[in-house]
């Protein structure tokens, strides 16, 4: 039997006194960061462009998950316009782990997040950051979600919500404040903990290419010892619109320098694939990884084994 006077409650919220104790907005400069967080989808796809002024909607897939990303005519968010989402998951994740009040309406001063994410703080700079905010409210990803072999569902979202400039001082909002109101699908990762820690020297990656890289090291190698991945998937999943040749001889540059942070890069012509490792294990942690890469070395050749003795039958 239905329950009416419930669902009589639940549609006349009128009747309800909204709730004193919701955070109405959160103020970034208030909070010190220990460590940085980025958000674990976008790590895992291409959801960011790595050069301006990309019009083009990208389509990717990757197994059964496809991904597709579209924006205005001022272009796709960048990579770089990116530091908006980790400044902000930062500083919340920073308060949630004190216990505090977060709220995804966060409001910051643009001199605040210049100094954390390892920008100058130059004029130009301000007239930039309103141009990335306007990337990041223009750019829609939709993609699938996969939840067994016969459902799925598809889903649209924006990199944000809304974004404005205080104009006229507002309780502790001081005039020239950045108010931006996160995703509710990302406020919904950060408390579902699908976020991951990165390096604060992430900021200064200088060019797109090899911050995505740093990321899909972070997410796919994360504390094992290394990953490796065909250099043709890798450039998948990297969104480079570079023909493949000039991305091969971009990992080739990137493995002499072998300068990103916390990972290792290699390049192995032979197969062409390329081999992440992890730099921060200590030597009784490269030793269990070592083991433990030995182990599936042998398990690979037993199932291999195995199929042609039975494909020999």
């Amino acid at each position: 039997m239905v329950n009416h006077t419930i669902n009589q409650r639940v549609s006349n919220l009128k009747t309800l006194r909204p709730r004193k104790n919701e955070l109405e907005f959160f103020i970034a400069d208030e909070v010190e960061i220990e460590s940085f967080r980025d958000e674990m989808a976008s790590m895992e796809h291409p959801f960011f462009a790595l050069k301006g002024g990309d019009t083009k909607t990208r389509i990717y897939k990757n197994g059964n998950v496809t991904v597709i990303v579209e924006s205005t005519s001022s272009g796709m968010a960048t990579i770089f316009d990116k530091d908006v989402w980790i400044y902000a998951i930062s500083k919340l994740q920073e308060s949630m782990n004190k216990g505090e009040q977060i709220s995804r309406v966060i409001a910051f001063t643009p001199y605040d997040f210049f100094i954390t994410t390892n920008r100058d703080n130059g004029g130009r700079n301000y007239e930039l950051l309103e141009k990335a905010l306007s990337r990041l409210k223009g750019t829609v990803i939709k993609t699938n979600v996969v939840y067994s072999e016969d459902k799925q569902e598809t889903i649209s979202f924006g990199l944000i919500d809304s974004w404005r400039i205080v104009e006229d001082k507002k309780g502790k909002l001081d005039v020239g404040m950045i108010e931006v109101t996160l995703p509710d699908w990302l406020y919904q990762a950060l408390h579902k903990k699908k976020m991951l820690k990165i390096s604060p020297d992430y900021f200064r990656i200088r060019k797109a290419i090899d911050r995505r890289l740093y990321e899909i090291a972070r997410k796919h190698c994360g504390n094992q010892g290394e990953f490796t991945i065909s250099l043709e998937k890798l450039h998948l999943k990297t969104g480079s619109t570079a023909l493949l040749k000039m991305f091969r001889h971009n990992i080739k540059q990137l493995a002499k320098a072998n300068d990103l942070p916390d990972y290792g890069i290699r390049y192995d012509a032979k197969a062409d694939m390329v081999i992440f490792n992890n730099r921060t294990l200590t030597p009784d942690q490269e030793e269990k990884e070592q083991q433990r890469e030995k182990g599936k070395r042998e398990i690979y050749k037993l199932k291999n084994s195995l199929a042609a003795k039975r494909g020999g039958k």
